[in-house]
Formats: C-alpha cells, structure tokens, sequence
C-alpha cells in the first residue's frame, strides 16, 4: 500500500473544565490542528508513522498511525526501556512487535478505579486477513501492573473483531505457567469465540524468544498463541474455560469495522475486587456488560490507567492504517453522549 502523507496534519487536544470532585480531567480531541499535542504521547519506532489533520478528500481530520512491516531478524534486544518507544536519540528497545499508537500523556492520566467513560471514532483500513494473527489496536493498561498484560482490549486476530480483557488465573486446575486468564467480552459475528470464553495463557520471557523465534514473531509480555487462542465452540451458555468472578452480558454482536469508521463508547470502572466494570456501545448500539474481577491483584488505587491507541501486532507483511477521530474522555456520561443517541440504555 502506498499512501502520500506529505501533507501536514494536526491534533488539538483540549483539556475541558474539571468536573466537581473528577479524579481526572476530562479530556476533547477533533485532531485538527498542526502537531501533536503534549497530552498525547507518540510511540515512534522504525516501522511507524504518524501524521494529524484534515484527510484527503475526506472533510473530516483525525489522528493517522501507519504501521509497517520490519525485516524479521530486526527484533530482539534485551536492554529493557519503558514503554518500548523510542528515545530523543532516536534508539528503542525492539520486542519483537511492530506498532504504531498514540498513547495518553502521563500528566493526564486518570487513577485506577476511577468511573469514567471513553468515545472515539476509529477507521481500520481492510489490510487485516483472515490468518493475520494477534493485532491489538485500542487498549488500557495500568502503570506498574503485575502483569505485562492490558487490561482492556480489541483485538482483530484473523478479521474477527472482538474486546478482551485479562484477569489472573484463579482455576485451582490450571496448569501453573498460565497465569492469566484472557476473557472475551464481546465479539463480531464471525469470530471464533463468544462473549463468556475464558482462555488461560502464560506470558513470553526473554529467554523463550529464542527458540519461539524460529516459528512466528512475538512480543516480551504476550502469549505465543494469539490468531484464535485456541478452538472454542461457536455458542457458549455463560462462562467457560478460566473466567471467574464475572458477568458477562451480551446484547449485539460488535460490528464489521474493517474500512469504515466506528463510533465507540467504553464505560469503564477498572477494579480487581468484583465491583469492576466495562459497557460498550459501538455505533450506537449496546454491545455487552461485564461486572465483576477485572484487572489483577493487588488492587492499588494509587496507580493510574491509561488509553492507546494504533496498530499493535506480530511481524506482519503489510502495511495498516488506523486513524482516531471525536476523542472524549470523561467521568460524565453527558459529555460523551450528550443527547443519548450514542449510549443507550
């Protein structure tokens, strides 16, 4: 795919007026100015690109992250730097990914638990294939978490969008090196599994890059199997496999996103002490509700969640454009559905 990103684009991030007692701010982004603002964080890396503004023959602007296809034997180095970015030289510490996402700036960030909601409008482009493996675009993670996994995710593994989230493993027969457990919370129609399915999984060291290298490209802090995490039946009566301490409600399957915009609303209240909570909505529709243990232990309200946005993915031989459009994140339903069109009930 060739794409002419000559032009300038722009993002404008502006920070709207606290609500009473909020424990974060709330946060507006029509990505229409020239750069970037200093409330987002661009992850640069070799294989990525990003530009912001007006679209070409489109009249609206967003945010654009290009992502790239690496040479496979330019992804392994065991210095470790946070957040896998590169540095003001210009240096980054490959994981064996390739990505390209915005990430909410450190100084905006809201603590965990906090009750807040998300709106986003996000254009994947149709490059994704029926055998693409893991590829993760949209999460939320917690700042020195126990485990090198996100809490919240969508993931589009073999053209299936689905949302995901990660608990500890808590099945007292489960094998002891997977120590989490990934749980499908809501699903496109054609996705191999069904809100419900719980998958437990171990997480990739360093030392097992080596011989894993050989078969498929991973990521330090992912699991080795991610195109359909195993086989799963396509109907599932509550919950399965390793979820526990969860609800899990399904009221619409997510829609096709791949070449077009979606509009989506997250409500979120990220706990591990079973009064956690995640209602999405996409296109105005409601998707599903969970409650419950969300997140791992221990529980540390003094750490602070936070919101990316991009491509993540396994070495992959094409290119992938993602945008991100109408940002707003808030801890008052009213500003990101203020005439209730875009969260029903």
């Amino acid at each position: 795919m060739k794409m002419q990103l000559s032009y300038a684009l722009a993002v404008m991030l502006i920070a709207g007026a606290p609500n009473a007692n909020a424990a974060s701010p709330t946060v507006r982004d029509e990505f229409d100015a020239t750069s970037v603002s200093d409330n987002w964080f661009s992850c640069g890396r070799d294989e990525n690109r990003f530009s912001f503004g007006k679209i070409p023959d489109e009249a609206r602007s967003a945010a654009t992250q290009i992502v790239r296809a690496l040479p496979q034997n330019n992804v392994l180095a065991f210095a470790w730097h946070p957040k896998g970015c590169a540095r003001e030289d210009g240096t980054y510490d490959r994981d064996g990914s390739e990505r390209s996402e915005l990430w909410e700036a450190e100084k905006v960030l809201a603590p965990m638990g906090t009750d807040i909601w998300y709106r986003f409008d996000m254009f994947v482009d149709a490059s994704i294939t029926p055998t693409t493996g893991r590829f993760v675009i949209g999460q939320w993670k917690q700042t020195n978490s126990p485990q090198d996994a996100p809490i919240l995710a969508q993931r589009f593994n073999g053209r299936a969008f689905t949302v995901s989230i990660e608990q500890d493993n808590a099945d007292p027969n489960r094998d002891p090196k997977n120590v989490l457990c990934r749980v499908f919370i809501a699903s496109q129609e054609t996705a191999p599994v069904e809100p419900g399915f719980g998958n437990a999984h171990t997480l990739v060291k360093p030392a097992q890059l080596l011989s894993l290298m050989k078969n498929q490209m991973l990521s330090v802090g992912h699991d080795a199997e991610d195109l359909a995490h195993g086989a799963a039946p396509l109907s599932l009566p509550g919950l399965t496999g390793c979820a526990q301490g969860l609800s899990v409600t399904r009221y619409n399957s997510l829609p096709d996103p791949f070449g077009k915009w979606t509009t989506m609303v997250y409500h979120l209240r990220l706990v591990s002490d079973k009064t956690g909570l995640i209602e999405i909505w996409a296109d105005g529709k409601k998707i599903s509700k969970t409650e419950g243990v969300i997140g791992f232990k221990p529980f540390l309200a003094k750490e602070r969640e936070y919101f990316k946005f991009g491509s993540y993915r396994n070495h992959a031989e094409f290119e992938t454009v993602t945008r991100l459009d109408h940002f707003i994140r808030s801890e008052r339903k009213a500003d990101v559905d203020p005439d209730g069109t875009l969260a029903p009930p």
